[in-house]
């Protein structure tokens, strides 16, 4: 049996395709994965269903019908999807496999992408890395911050016409790579310290309750209580 992509949370995925076929092979395909998916037929059904719903992550593909874009629907998803839950991370679904594909679709937003024909291992691994994303203490800042970094690193690469033509696709694919895994390091060491922090939160928390409870049947003036005033105000100064 497949395990779920998250231990313990249920990611609500939106599934934006306008080929009926590919986007109930999506929907299978992530409810195998143990996701709650919702569907739309193109860029206007997948943004009011985005103004209405929050969702962890989006897969749209990107040539469809749109509202600003007649043809590439996936771009309006993105857009809209960054503007009303930056928290939202969007796969970007391409029919092309070139490095190329996948610094477009990075540059308007998307958090990754896939190329067609799908495949399950691919996306299950696309929603996870997601998923270690937003299980930070600001989800939305994070994925902010990835972009950011991801930015730069794009526009050495893009922008810089003397190093953009030097570079064969190969090489700017194992690059794009690398710089993936790099900025996932840092951000995987981050959410460690973060995890650090929620535990020592806890504990002072605890601390603080039992020092409440104990100040219950301390007598009143006491150097019991006085202590115990102590710990409780340093707990809650930390907190």
């Amino acid at each position: 049996m497949t395990e779920p992509v998250g231990t313990s949370i249920t990611m609500r995925v939106l599934v934006v395709d306008d080929e009926p076929t590919s986007r109930e092979v999506l929907r299978l395909g992530l409810e195998r994965e143990h996701c709650e998916t919702v569907t739309a037929h193109d860029a206007a059904s997948a943004i009011a269903l985005l103004g209405e719903q929050q969702f962890h992550a989006v897969v749209t593909d990107k040539n469809m019908p749109g509202t600003e874009h007649p043809t590439e629907g996936g771009l309006d998803v993105i857009k809209f999807a960054k503007e009303s839950n930056p928290a939202c991370a969007v796969i970007m679904i391409t029919g092309f496999s070139t490095v190329e594909s996948a610094i477009e679709a990075m540059r308007l937003g998307a958090f990754d992408y896939l190329a067609k024909p799908v495949r399950p291992e691919e996306i299950r691994a696309k929603l996870k890395r997601i998923l270690s994303y937003q299980q930070t203490l600001n989800p939305a800042k994070t994925l902010s911050s990835h972009n950011s970094f991801r930015e730069k690193f794009l526009n050495i690469i893009e922008e810089q016409e003397g190093v953009s033509r030097c570079l064969s696709p190969e090489t700017k694919a194992a690059l794009l790579q690398v710089v993936q895994e790099s900025i996932d390091s840092f951000f995987h060491e981050r959410r460690a310290w973060e995890n650090i922090i929620l535990e020592q939160r806890d504990a002072l928390s605890q601390i603080a309750g039992w020092a409440e409870q104990m100040k219950e049947t301390a007598k009143q003036g006491s150097a019991e209580e006085v202590f115990l005033d102590k710990i409780i105000n340093e707990s809650s100064r930390r907190l």
